[in-house]
Order: C-alpha cells, then structure tokens, then sequence
C-alpha cells in the first residue's frame, strides 16, 4: 500500500515551512488529522500569549503528557501503541526537517 501524505503548512514568525507528513497506515481520515492538529497549535499559541515566560520546554513538556495520557486511552497493547508513536514521531520529525522555510506575511 502506497504512503499516504498530510501536506500542511506551518506558519511562524520566521516564515513558513511547507511539510509533507507522511500518514500512518492505519490512519481513517486525513481531514480529521489536519482538523485536531491546527486545533492543537492554536491552542497551544493562545496558551503561550496568555502566559508571561512559557519555556519551550515547558511547551514540550506538557505535549508529552498530554501525549502519555492519550495513549493509555488507546484500545491496545500499550507496547504497540508506544511502537507506533515512536515511529510516527520519528517520520513527523524527518519532514519537518527536510521541509523548507519560505517567506510568508500575513495582510
């Protein structure tokens, strides 16, 4: 089965960076992906501005654990669940990292 792609594009202050996630192959709607990410990293942004002194670290921490509880609620083995999210963490990574920044403004 070919890989199936979320093109997605990210936009920040420096720019913006056009990203080709691959999707996993168990993934049942790509639209539903793109919908629960942007929602998110706005939410993520609106939690930031709210607050004076957000560390990235304190960003990626509470991703994390957001992340750990969301896996425990996953019907599975949780040795295959945490195989999956490593591997879909890992792919997500690569094309972030192979993505290109590109100039972007907003009007």
């Amino acid at each position: 089965m070919p890989t199936k792609y979320l093109p997605f594009t990210a936009v920040h202050p420096g720019g913006a960076r056009e990203i080709n996630f691959p999707l996993h192959e168990h993934t049942v709607n790509a639209d539903h992906v793109s919908a629960m990410l942007e929602a998110l990293l706005e939410s993520i942004s609106e939690g930031i501005q709210l607050r004076r002194n957000v560390s990235d670290g304190d960003v990626l921490q509470a991703m994390c654990i957001a992340l750990a509880i969301r896996m425990h609620l996953v019907e599975a083995a949780p040795d295959a669940v945490r195989a999956m999210v490593a591997a879909t963490l890992e792919q997500a990574d690569d094309a972030v990292a192979e993505s290109v920044i590109v100039p972007a403004s907003r009007a």
